[in-house]
């Protein structure tokens, strides 16, 4: 049985999910990826967060390949335009029906007694007419095309049934029922002096018909519409309710079956069918997101997922940072993509090399591509096989704390001992230049420490450093540089190869540090001459 577009059974949807975003999500960018998701732009430009409730899908790690293969179909057969067109209006029709009927149980059950009417039970006749064609429309779409997810083809068995059970049908066809008897409804309004008085038709001259008759013989050029929208105010909506009181006492059982109607139908929506229309939005976001960088260019894929269990390869093809790529998009600037593999025991990838050269571009796009692919989407890349990750610890640097009275050195170390302490066996560690307040022999001694409690983990990190040495720690460690152009201006090229340290990074650092680079020295020298 059907229950979730995103789940393949009821209990892995019903598991708790996080409802804050994780801690590394500033650290990779991913707080401005999701946040762009996740927002909708209301009027005068104004942005605010959707109503679908996905943050949690979105923030929450998967622990089952199960279900993220699950996801990856979905997902696969929705960027096909037509079916995705088709689902996207299907799903903004139910979506606007479920924000209608928002309003009409609030009028029913409002203090306010002049709103709980029969023009608000009109209107619930309406979304239930509106919402039947589109289930039934849409079930016969997918009844023609032939599709191949889990995902999608569980949900078209399920709306198929669900048009052809007895509730559904009775429903419709008291609403075709009751709609015809409204359709013959005829009353009279005598409008004098601002007061109206209502009566039963009684074959009276429809003098709009005779109005328009008199003026066809004038009649030019084709028929130009000047409707115009003219908003509905809270006296206006009253009045009209207080007319349609005064209709009903002529019309006594037409408007006794509307009232029986909408107290029976009150809450008529499928849960299944307003759940999937919510939730497939978490698809239809994200292929909506990264589609204008699909269009440079960039690619995207669907990485195959290691087990926890003594994963093989892990490797990709073409990746890249997503926040730098989209921020990147109206700057028309190149995104340069990497590549990395790591074959067991290899697990632990140190970057070195010079400062700016995409060192921690690369260690964020490595974080980035593990979260995408734990919860089931396409992440960068050409080709990519990722492990499946309950949690990301990242050390990336922070401002000192002046109100800790602790040094810089020493809030490092603890923040990496609670990283450490909350790590395991499937969390991915990445840190980002630490120990650079310290002296290098100590910088040594504390890093080893370090790649030895990340490599007890065995799982999958990077640590970007600019400690030569640490690249050089075991088996499990993998050195990779940013390379330099040879023109003799050190030219970053932000191309991150498998590559054994030069011993070049700590020189580059301490001679940043000092003003003593190339392009340091030449332009005071410059200033001085």
């Amino acid at each position: 049985m059907f229950y979730s577009i995103l789940f393949p059974t009821r209990e892995q949807h019903e598991k708790p999910r996080l409802e804050r975003e994780p801690d590394y999500f500033k650290d990779l960018n991913l707080d401005q990826v999701f946040n762009a998701i996740l927002t909708e732009e209301k009027a005068f430009g104004k942005k605010e967060k959707n109503s679908f409730g996905l943050e949690g899908f979105f923030y929450t790690p998967l622990d089952d390949p199960e279900i993220v293969v699950y996801r990856q179909e979905v997902l696969r057969e929705l960027e096909d335009d037509s079916l995705r067109g088709q689902i996207a209006f299907f799903a903004m029709s139910l979506n606007m029906i479920e924000a209608a009927m928002a309003y009409v149980h609030d009028s029913l059950t409002s203090l306010q007694k002049w709103r709980d009417n029969y023009l608000t039970r009109g209107q619930l006749l309406d979304c239930v007419e509106k919402y039947c064609q589109a289930v039934i429309q849409f079930s016969s779409f997918l009844s023609g095309t032939g599709l191949k997810s889990a995902g999608l083809r569980g949900f078209a068995e399920y709306l198929k049934s669900y048009v052809e059970s007895a509730p559904f049908n009775e429903m419709l066809g008291r609403a075709k029922k009751l709609r015809e008897e409204l359709s013959k409804v005829e009353f009279c309004m005598l409008i004098k002096f601002g007061s109206i008085r209502v009566r039963r038709y009684e074959g009276q001259e429809d003098l709009v018909k005779g109005l328009l008759n008199t003026f066809s013989k004038f009649k030019q050029d084709e028929e130009r519409s000047f409707n115009v929208y003219l908003p509905e105010y809270a006296q206006d909506i009253k009045m009209e309710a207080n007319l349609l009181n005064m209709v009903a006492a002529y019309y006594t059982d037409v408007f006794s079956d509307l009232y029986s109607f909408a107290g029976k139908y009150f809450y008529f929506e499928d849960e299944t069918i307003v759940r999937f229309t919510n939730e497939i939005h978490f698809y239809l976001s994200w292929l909506k997101y990264i589609a204008p960088l699909k269009q440079t260019g960039l690619p995207f894929c669907y990485p195959s997922i290691c087990g926890c269990e003594d994963p093989a390869c892990l490797y990709s093809r073409e990746g890249f940072d997503l926040a730098l790529a989209a921020r990147s998009l109206d700057s028309r600037h190149e995104i340069v993509t990497n590549d990395f593999e790591l074959n067991y025991p290899e697990r632990i990838i140190v970057v070195t090399g010079a400062n700016q050269g995409g060192k921690t571009t690369f260690a964020r796009a490595f974080g980035q591509m593990h979260h995408l692919a734990a919860i089931g989407l396409s992440v960068p890349g050409r080709a990519a096989s990722l492990y499946l990750c309950d949690n990301i610890m990242t050390h990336f640097e922070r401002e000192e704390n002046i109100d800790t009275l602790n040094g810089k050195l020493q809030d490092d170390l603890m923040r990496l001992h609670d990283l450490l302490q909350r790590a395991t066996s499937r969390s991915i560690f990445i840190v980002n230049e630490i120990f650079v307040s310290t002296t290098l022999t100590d910088a040594l001694v504390l890093g080893g420490h370090m790649m030895d409690a990340i490599a007890s983990l065995g799982t999958p990190s990077v640590v970007v450093t600019f400690l030569d040495e640490l690249a050089l720690h075991g088996p499990e460690t993998v050195s990779m540089m940013s390379i330099v152009s040879d023109d003799g201006l050190a030219t970053r090229t932000f191309k991150i190869i498998r590559k054994p340290p030069d011993g070049l990074a700590y020189a580059m650092y301490l001679a940043g540090k000092h003003g003593l680079t190339y392009k340091q020295l030449k332009s005071r020298l410059g200033k001085e001459q």
